[in-house]
């Protein structure tokens, strides 16, 4: 029994959910264009949080001169209030082919447009300018317009019968505080969503300051904040119990453009700090190192973050990864606005440029530093190839230097050699012609016969008169008459 009743409960509460998923979707009101020609008026209203202006007749047939229609958006009953415009397709079920050529044809006619009557406030609160002329309806648009009580929108459409364009229509959201709408993701009092654009982070900015600084580039000032909002915006049901509502998860799957940045002569993490009084500053993110990011370029002294959701788990758990690229590069953005109006205005743009301006002068002063060093390093120490060649012509000119001196001394050597073989050859002759040292300077009676050679050279030298060795040893034959003498 008690099983069949947790059963019986969990219908009820199925149906309910079922119930209440139907009644969010009713509660978006479709506004046809009648051929009366007279202005609708209808009013912005919590209880209808999503609107279409549809640029077609609901039932009747379109009149031979076409439609002419006109719409009066209301806030009288409203405070203050955020409206979100964006354009949707009215016939979603053609062929992407024939979508594009519709898109083209109705960018060319631009049959709808819209006005902003905005009504300054007495208090602080920021309000949206009034448009000074009217704006076209595109399909990928997107505004975002505070408006204070009393302001409206007036949205005005005319259509010839023989245009076959596809006219894209005019979706009206107003923004429920802690709820934001069903495809829009609410986290920490602020609204987010996607752009369709793709754009670089100028072009950005200043599409940006075209709504008073209302929408701005989602930021996060932790790892562990921009986590929580990643988990958030995949949610399919808020809230418990009867109050349960259903929402569309966030697509994530592709890189969005958002307000972190990464300095890289600092090496740091900078984001976005937009508070309530103090407007837009650029601040020094919490905890970098648990940050899950890639650095794909260092062309530039700034490198622009982006977001992409992973799937961790085949239950739907997912991680934020943050990549930090070139910021010309073309990307959609993840734009955020607060849920309900307030003091939120002004230029978010501005501090952001202003910062990357800072940070790219000490960059490019540290890069003209390090240029003058290396070029005064490059004078002062020769490079690698200037040694080798100054080494290889040193190397030749010992070598040169080396084989001259071996050759020198070589000839050298070799003249002293043929110097010493012909005196000893000149002193050795009178030996070898058998006259002997013996026999010469033998003049005493009393010396020795037989001496040696040394001895007789020595007593040679020390006579003051030289008798040539040949008259010596010249045998004299003497005659009965010198006998007698």
């Amino acid at each position: 029994m008690r099983l069949n009743l947790q059963m019986a409960i969990g219908r009820s509460l199925a149906t309910l959910l079922l119930l209440s998923a139907t009644f969010q979707i009713a509660l978006a009101g479709n506004q046809y264009c009648y051929p009366r020609g007279n202005t609708n008026e209808f009013q912005l209203s919590l209880e209808f949080t999503e609107d279409r202006i549809i640029p077609e007749t609901d039932a009747d047939p379109v009149p031979e001169e076409g439609l002419n229609c006109k719409w009066k958006i209301l806030t009288d009953h409203l405070d203050n209030s955020v409206v979100v415009l964006t354009g949707f397709d009215t016939e979603a079920h053609l062929s992407e082919r024939r979508w594009k050529r519709a898109v083209d044809s109705a960018a060319q006619q631009q049959p709808m447009r819209y006005e902003l009557h905005s009504k300054a406030s007495s208090t602080s609160t920021c309000s949206s300018p009034s448009t000074s002329e009217p704006k076209p309806v595109e399909l990928e648009m997107l505004r975002v317009l505070q408006l204070t009580k009393g302001s409206y929108l007036t949205v005005s459409f005319r259509l010839n019968p023989r245009s076959s364009a596809n006219i894209p229509g005019l979706q009206i959201r107003l923004m429920e505080p802690g709820f934001c709408c069903r495809n829009i993701t609410n986290f920490e009092s602020n609204c987010y969503t996607t752009g369709s654009v793709r754009r670089n982070l100028t072009a950005e900015l200043a599409a940006m300051r075209a709504d008073s600084g209302v929408m701005r580039l989602a930021s996060f000032s932790s790892s562990a904040a921009l986590q929580n909002f990643v988990t958030e915006s995949q949610r399919t049901r808020v809230g418990s119990g009867l109050s349960t509502r259903s929402k569309e998860p966030l697509s994530l799957a592709h890189w969005l453009r958002i307000g972190l940045f990464y300095e890289h002569r600092t090496k740091k993490v900078f984001y976005l700090n937009c508070g309530a009084e103090a407007g837009c500053k650029m601040a020094e993110f919490e905890d970098a190192d648990k940050l899950y990011h890639v650095v794909e370029t260092k062309n530039s002294s700034v490198s622009c973050g982006s977001l992409r959701a992973v799937n961790l788990t085949i239950d739907g758990d997912v991680l934020g990864l943050v990549s930090f690229t070139d910021c010309s590069e073309q990307l959609p953005a993840l734009i955020s606005f607060p849920d309900a109006a307030g003091n939120r205005c002004g230029n978010s743009s501005q501090p952001v440029l202003s910062w990357m301006l800072a940070a790219a002068q000490p960059a490019a002063e540290e890069e003209q530093t390090e240029g003058t060093k290396s070029k005064s390093k490059n004078r002062l120490s020769p490079s690698l190839e200037e040694m080798n060649v100054v080494g290889m012509v040193l190397l030749g000119a010992f070598a040169t230097t080396l084989l001259a001196f071996i050759f020198t001394t070589t000839r050298l050597f070799v003249r002293r050699r043929q110097y010493l073989q012909y005196t000893a050859a000149t002193v050795s002759s009178p030996v070898e012609k058998g006259g002997g040292f013996e026999k010469v300077c033998q003049s005493d009676s009393q010396k020795s016969l037989v001496r040696r050679a040394s001895d007789v050279v020595a007593e040679c030298s020390t006579k003051s008169t030289h008798v040539p060795i040949m008259d010596v040893v010249t045998p004299i034959t003497l005659t009965k008459a010198t006998a007698r003498t």
